[in-house]
C-alpha cells in the first residue's frame, strides 16, 4: 500500500472495523484507519459519546476513495446503518476483503482476519483490538491487489464484468486499478468466460451461466477462480 504501488489510488481509503455485542448486538467498540493520511480514530475514546464517535468516524473519512473492511458488508454496514443512518461513509464505495479472498487466493480462500497480536494467548480470554483489526484488513487488501495483478488477463476481464455490475462500485474500482481499463462489454466479457472454461467444461453450460450472471455474478466469478 506505499507510495511505490502500483495500486496506489486504491490507499485513499478509510478501513472499518466494528465490534459488536453478539447478546445486544450493539456496537461497544470500533475503528478506522487512513493508510493515506496516517490518521486513525478509536472508540471508546475519553470525553466522546456513541453518536459523536460516528461523527468523527465519519469525518475520518473525508476524502477518502473507498472504505474498506472484512465482512463489512454483511457485517459492519448493517450495523453502522442501524445506528445512524446518516454516516456518509455509507454512500461511499465497498471493499469487502472476505468477499475478494476467494478471487485472489482461489487456493487458499480464507475467512478470518489473522490476528496475530493474538498469538499465545486463550482466545477466548482475549479481546479483540478494532484498531489491530482494521491495520489487517489493509494488509489483506494489500497481499489481494499483489494476487490479482498475476492473474491472466482474460480471468480478470471476467471478474470485472461479473462483479463489478454497478460503476463506480468498490469492486468496480479495483479491477479497473487492476486492470487499467473500465469494465468490459458484455461481448468482451463473454468471451473471456468462454476462453478460460473452454475445454474444462460445457459451453452450453457456460452461456447458461453467463446469461444469469445478473443474479449469479459473484458465484460464477467463484466458479473461475476454482477452475
Amino acid at each position: 500500500m506505499g507510495a511505490q504501488s502500483p495500486l496506489a489510488e486504491l490507499a485513499r481509503c478509510i478501513s472499518v472495523d466494528l465490534e459488536v455485542s453478539p447478546k445486544t448486538e450493539h456496537i461497544h467498540s470500533f475503528a478506522g484507519v487512513r493508510p493515506d493520511t496516517g490518521e486513525s480514530f478509536v472508540f471508546p475514546s475519553s470525553g466522546v459519546g456513541f453518536q459523536g464517535a460516528l461523527a468523527e468516524l465519519d469525518a475520518l473519512a473525508k476524502g477518502a476513495d473507498i472504505v474498506v473492511g472484512h465482512n463489512f458488508i454483511e457485517f459492519d454496514m448493517r450495523h453502522l446503518q442501524a445506528a445512524n443512518p446518516g454516516l456518509r461513509l455509507l454512500q461511499m464505495p465497498v471493499v469487502d476483503t472476505l468477499w475478494l479472498n476467494p478471487l485472489a487466493f482461489p487456493r487458499n480462500p480464507y475467512h478470518h482476519l489473522v490476528k496475530h497480536y493474538q498469538e499465545g494467548q486463550l482466545i477466548t480470554g482475549r479481546k479483540n483490538d478494532p484498531e489491530q483489526d482494521a491495520r489487517i484488513a489493509l494488509e489483506v487488501f494489500g497481499d489481494q491487489q499483489k494476487s490479482l495483478l498475476e492473474a491472466p488477463s482474460d480471468l480478470l476481464a471476467a471478474w470485472h464484468w461479473l462483479t463489478g455490475s454497478q460503476p463506480g462500485s468498490g469492486f468496480d474500482l479495483v479491477f479497473r486499478s487492476v486492470r487499467g481499463s473500465p469494465r468490459p462489454s458484455d461481448g468482451e466479457a463473454r468471451e473471456a468466460i468462454f476462453s478460460r472454461v473452454d475445454g474444462v467444461c460445457c459451453r452450453t453450460h457456460a452461456r447458461q451461466a453467463a446469461d444469469s450472471a445478473g443474479k449469479h455474478g459473484w458465484s460464477l466469478a467463484y466458479a473461475l477462480a476454482w477452475l
